[in-house]
């Protein structure tokens, strides 16, 4: 018997205004941070109240680094004088209580009710950018092991949880900078890469099926890295049929589909969320 597919619904960086008023169904929604703008508890309730119209098993989000209360650290730290210092914890459990889960940083896996599983690993932080939260310096790898790190950060700060092993997913808030000519997934609006190269170096090493992000809105779009021995040998655009749908590689095809699922369009009409079916 063909095992049946798992069908993805991704989207990312909907920024208050620009969640779709209707989605199509799928097995799990993964929401890969910026759900607001700045935060707040009323556009964390709009969120969630989007998510939940969403018909779909599974409801797996990450915060952006505008979503500033849900980091508790930058909260603490930055925080004005009439603002809830509680917020954070009370955001969190908003999310906690509705069913949606909040994924921290690191390892999770899920098993659908029709059987089929997958293990993904999550992490909402992202390049130090204009002081929003969860962010990281540039002598910091969140990403990777001390014994797999770049040669010019041997000592660098490490983050609490580096990728260490395989995963099916993964799923950042921001984009790796991939040194293909092709690539165009980490693009800013002046045409300049900005993904980062620590998160690449982890993809390399653990080659999932899926990565999904979202950060640099006009970077909004899908490709097919093709490995070889020594690291991506091409990057391609993968076969998208009709609505937005995307079908994930097979292990065994040495491949990972990279998807920039930024949904806030700034030149007028927002994008659409991907379907991977996996």
């Amino acid at each position: 018997m063909m095992k049946s597919n798992i069908r993805f619904l991704i989207l990312s960086d909907t920024h208050d205004s620009a969640f779709p008023s209707e989605l199509p169904p799928a097995d799990v929604v993964i929401h890969c941070g910026d759900l607001t703008m700045i935060g707040g508890m009323s556009n964390y309730k709009a969120a969630i109240k989007s998510l939940l119209s969403c018909d779909a098993e599974l409801k797996l989000v990450i915060p952006g680094n505008h979503d500033v209360s849900l980091d508790p650290t930058w909260w603490a730290d930055n925080a004005d004088e009439d603002d809830d210092l509680e917020e954070p914890k009370k955001a969190i459990d908003l999310f906690n209580k509705s069913g949606i889960n909040l994924l921290s940083e690191g390892y999770h896996s899920f098993t659908l009710k029709n059987g089929r599983s997958f293990t993904l690993y999550a992490s909402p932080y992202t390049p130090e950018f204009n002081g929003y939260a969860f962010s990281y310096g540039a002598n910091e790898d969140r990403f990777n092991p001390a014994e797999t790190t770049l040669s010019d950060l041997g000592k660098a700060v490490r983050g609490p949880m580096p990728i260490s092993s395989e995963v099916d997913i993964l799923i950042t808030h921001g984009p790796p900078q991939v040194p293909c000519e092709d690539y165009r997934l980490d693009l800013d609006g002046k045409g300049a890469h900005c993904g980062c190269p620590k998160l690449w170096q982890a993809v390399q090493r653990i080659r999932p099926l899926l990565h999904c992000f979202g950060h640099l809105h006009e970077g909004y779009g899908s490709q097919v890295v093709e490995w070889c021995a020594n690291g991506a040998k091409s990057v391609a655009d993968p076969v998208v049929k009709e609505g937005n749908i995307i079908m994930a590689p097979e292990r065994e095809a040495c491949k990972t589909l990279l998807v920039n699922a930024a949904i806030m369009d700034h030149h007028g009409d927002n994008n659409v969320p991907w379907l991977v079916d996996y």
